[in-house]
């Protein structure tokens, strides 16, 4: 494999492996904020009902 070969893996391998990275982080806070959104809508449901 030459040194032009070699530098071109590389950099495709990195752009992918950061965007998958970047991907699985923000599925991450995407599941925290529904999970809060639903925990909060909850709440106000049961302070409503308390009234």
């Amino acid at each position: 494999m030459t040194t032009v070969q070699n530098l071109m893996l590389s950099v495709c391998f990195g752009a992918v492996m950061g965007t998958f990275i970047a991907n699985v982080g923000f599925i991450i806070k995407c599941a925290i904020d529904t999970r809060k959104e639903k925990k909060r809508k909850k709440n106000e449901e049961s302070a409503n009902k308390a009234e």
